[in-house]
């Protein structure tokens, strides 16, 4: 793994005296990113030095073919941003690697003051350039630049599900998270600029022409209800509002949502190189219905890959979430992510037993005929209660026995009980009150079965509420009839 030095290197080599370009001059095209980028960063403040004063010097030939065209034009005015641009110098505190290179579209200060649909518009700024920057959670000097220095967000971690009840995304892939500043300490801040949690992601991105990261988004970007724009609204307003070099004053000309599309962009581009499961399956940890891993063989083999311990997240023994931390040198729309050790002890996964389930698993009903009585043999232990309605997974129950589909399931225990079984969750035992499910410390625990997989009260798995239930909104679920039908199915943890 190359040092810290070694990464910074070819950037401060140079010893050239830059001064501070007009920002609006300068266009982040193909030709620009060929000659500022981290390898030749140094080489090109060389040349540019020379050919700006003398035209007949030779241009070499990585750039001739990233400045198609009036080659000598474009690359004078490329190296009129890289012999002129800087970051200054300025106040965060002080804190005391393969890398993989990510690079924007042409982006584009100005504040959008809409809370819902921003609009929407043609691409016409860019980023910042940033020459000399140093690395996030690493800086030996006070930084005041944050459009070039990632602050106090200054650890971007890459999160990963593999998501199961239901399942999402193609069967041999995790699928992403989201992009998470945190603040070198384990920390974070969240919902940074309420102004701009847009609620119209897919037309912002579709009116910068980003169809082809839509479609891969669609693909691999999944929300476990069915709702991917709402999910994708929920990542940028929480985590991409606070990254501070994604700000609308590092974007020279900015008048649009410039800063959006590269959130998403980063964050996918990163994604693609980290096949975590394509990592796990080489060392033989595959999904499966019967085999178990442990913590340490799990860890072993990402950490392999991405050069540093990853974070791991399971629900009870359930294996389902990776997050893979990176400092970032200079800013997240240009800079270079470099791999590092976790900013905090986040893993939750016990040594032993990780189950890492297949996706798309057939239903495994239980066994019953017209007339018998319900097993409840699938119910035992500890486990969720997912919602279905109208074929979809919709959310689960929670610990007071109402519906939600926005926040983490609860926890249930199934313990034997005669012919089914009783249910308790972290409010007290389970029953039908008055005809609605309910969890809580005075209640007397009901004997619930299950038909077919599905939970049964009364010998009836038909359950149902006033409505489905939207954002943070709950259902009391009934056992009358009522606007909207629901059953509910075990999953294990």
């Amino acid at each position: 793994m190359p040092s810290l030095t070694s990464l910074l290197a070819p950037l401060l080599a140079s010893t050239v005296s830059l001064g501070l370009a007009d920002a609006a001059s300068c266009n982040a095209d193909n030709c620009l990113r060929a000659l500022r980028a981290p390898a030749k960063i140094a080489e090109a403040q060389s040349f540019c030095a020379t050919f700006t004063t003398a035209s007949a010097v030779a241009i070499p030939s990585y750039t001739v073919a990233a400045c198609t065209g009036d080659v000598a034009s474009r690359v004078s005015s490329a190296c009129s941003c890289i012999a002129t641009s800087t970051s200054t110098s300025t106040s965060v505190p002080v804190t005391t690697s393969s890398t993989i290179s990510v690079t924007s579209t042409s982006l584009v200060s100005v504040s959008i003051s809409s809370t819902s649909s921003a609009p929407t518009g043609v691409p016409t700024g860019t980023p910042k350039v940033c020459l000399n920057p140093q690395l996030s959670c690493q800086n030996t000097t006070a930084v005041e630049d944050l459009c070039c220095f990632n602050a106090p967000g200054g650890q971007l971690l890459l999160t990963q599900f593999w998501d199961t009840a239901p399942s999402t995304g193609p069967n041999n892939s995790w699928t992403v998270h989201g992009l998470w500043p945190d603040k070198c300490d384990g920390t974070y801040e969240a919902n940074c600029d309420p102004s701009r949690e847009y609620t119209n992601i897919t037309a912002i991105l579709q009116s910068y022409g980003k169809t082809d990261l839509l479609s891969y988004m669609n693909t691999y970007w999944k929300d476990y209800q069915g709702n991917d724009e709402t999910f994708w609204e929920h990542e940028w307003g929480k985590h991409g509002t606070c990254i501070s070099t994604l700000d609308t004053k590092c974007y020279s000309g900015h008048s649009g949502q410039e800063e959006v599309v590269d959130y998403f962009e980063v964050a996918v581009e990163l994604f693609k190189g980290l096949d975590s499961f394509a990592f796990l399956e080489k060392a033989g940890i595959v999904p499966s219905t019967t085999t178990t891993y442990t913590l340490a063989q799990i860890q072993d083999v990402l950490t392999a890959a991405h050069g540093f311990p990853v974070t791991l997240g399971c629900s009870g023994t359930l294996f389902e979430e990776i997050w893979y931390h990176y400092n970032v040198l200079g800013s997240v729309p240009t800079g270079e992510f470099v791999p590092t050790s976790p900013d905090g002890s986040k893993s939750d996964c016990p040594a032993t037993g990780l189950r890492y389930v297949p996706k798309y698993l057939p239903a495994t009903p239980t066994t019953s005929v017209p007339g018998s009585t319900p097993t409840g043999t699938p119910y035992l232990g500890k486990g969720f209660l997912q919602a279905y309605t109208s074929g979809a997974n919709k959310g689960c129950l929670i610990s007071a026995g109402t519906w939600y589909t926005t926040g983490t399931c609860a926890t249930y225990t199934a313990a034997t009980s005669g012919s089914g079984f009783t249910l308790t969750s972290s409010k007290g035992p389970c029953d039908i009150i008055a005809g609605a499910f309910s969890c809580a410390a005075g209640n007397t625990a009901g004997v619930f079965t299950s038909i077919d997989g599905s939970l049964a009260y009364a010998d009836s798995t038909s359950f149902y509420a006033a409505a489905v239930p939207v954002g943070a909104v709950q259902q009391k679920v009934f056992t009358t009839v009522d606007a909207v039908a629901v059953s509910f199915v075990w999953q294990i943890i």
